[in-house]
């Protein structure tokens, strides 16, 4: 049996048992880890963390619902976990970049300890203490920058990246200026105003399945800014949805609202609401025009209209005859021509009977048919049964 593996058993068996979960640097996926006292410090406020995650100073840990962070080297390097102190952040300031407000969990402090005496020394009045995380954000805070917090206005005066992981920024108190956003604590923040607008309008109709390109023009302080990301969003995707590049695709029939705001800023934001229109039902159909009777051995030009809702449409026709029953062949007459673009055709009545006979038209396609336009062949000398009975009454 190995005798050094008995503190890395122990410690699994420990974890396993006692070990509460923690999120590194806001990540979503939790980390079991040992949360203890110090041996020699009861401070409420720091702890010691031990884990068998990666973990180095500088890392943001979130704890039963509270952020600490860790303030030391790390050590316990040859065992498999490790172990740093931690402790608690006591307020989230927010710094102002160019408009861009950054909030950032730190530990203020008004007292620093001195190596020498192995005590706190307190700092004169008017001075903090920030330390926080060095990351990619915080790297860009400078000199001179100015925060509000505590009911009070603080300039940067001093900045020390001394220890990998932490920057501790040196405070003096300052006074406030008209620009400074006291109800939301945010320093400047009237010099810098960042707008968002889409300028396709507060409103837009798409028909259903069909798309819409949304613009937007961002500016700071009146004037027209690129390279800002800016990120889109649907209350309702199954009434419309949008991609990264602000394209939006109408589902089905129905209202909602689009939304478009800058992703280094979600509080400039622009919204337009769009309206989802179904497709429209077709209704086809084709009607015949023309003389209602043709007399024997003569002509007649018929023309068919072609309509969608009762909107003309284009369609290129075809005409046949038939007898008056709608279904048998006919002798009466015949089409001697037609224009299948134009939907016209020439009926030529025959020489010899008279009766009745029904013209019929279609689109080439056949999914459009009229009703029937009867014909009636009559001799030239015809006269109805009114004007026979006028004759006979007559004589």
């Amino acid at each position: 049996m190995n005798i050094f593996s008995f503190p890395n058993n122990d410690y699994l068996y420990l974890l396993s048992m006692a070990g509460d979960d923690i999120y590194i640097n806001n990540g979503t996926l939790p980390t079991k880890a040992l949360i203890n006292a110090l041996p020699y410090d009861r401070r409420a406020d720091m702890r010691t963390v031990s884990t068998l995650a990666d973990i180095k100073r500088g890392d943001l840990i979130n704890w039963d619902g509270e952020n600490w962070l860790i303030i030391s080297e790390i050590g316990h390097k040859k065992f498999i976990y490790r172990k740093g102190i931690i402790q608690k952040t006591n307020y989230n300031i927010k710094f102002n970049f160019t408009g861009i407000i950054k909030q950032f969990s730190c530990i203020v402090d008004s007292k620093v300890f001195d190596l020498e005496t192995n005590q706190y020394l307190t700092l004169p009045a008017g001075k903090i203490i920030v330390s926080m995380q060095s990351n990619i954000d915080t790297n860009n805070i400078v000199l001179g920058q100015r925060f509000i917090s505590m009911k009070n206005a603080w300039k940067v005066t001093g900045i020390d990246r001394t220890k990998n992981g932490l920057i501790i920024l040196h405070c003096d108190i300052d006074a406030f200026t008209a620009s400074d956003d006291l109800l939301n604590e945010v320093a400047n923040a009237g010099d810098y105003i960042y707008t968002l607008e889409i300028i396709n309008g507060e409103t837009a109709n798409i028909q259903q399945g069909n798309t819409l390109q949304l613009n937007t023009v961002v500016k700071l302080n009146g004037n027209i800014v690129t390279g800002k990301t800016v990120i889109y969003s649907s209350n309702n995707t199954n009434i419309a949805t949008i991609d990264s590049n602000g394209l939006v695709t109408a589902m089905q029939e129905g209202q909602c609202i689009i939304t478009a705001y800058l992703a280094d800023n979600p509080s400039v934001f622009d919204t337009i609401n769009i309206t989802v229109t179904a497709l429209p039902q077709h209704n086809y159909t084709v009607t015949i025009s023309g003389n209602t009777s043709i007399n024997k051995g003569k002509t007649a030009t018929y023309t068919a209209t072609f309509k969608d809702n009762d909107i003309p449409i284009t369609e290129t026709s075809q005409f046949w005859l038939t007898a008056d029953d709608g279904v048998s062949a006919t002798t009466l007459a015949t089409i001697t021509s037609q224009d299948a673009n134009a939907n016209t055709c020439v009926v030529a009545a025959n020489n010899t009977d008279i009766g009745y006979v029904k013209l019929w038209c279609k689109n080439t396609a056949g999914t459009i048919v009229s009703e029937p336009f009867r014909i009636q062949i009559k001799s030239v000398f015809w006269r109805s049964k009114f004007d026979l009975e006028r004759v006979v009454f007559l004589f």
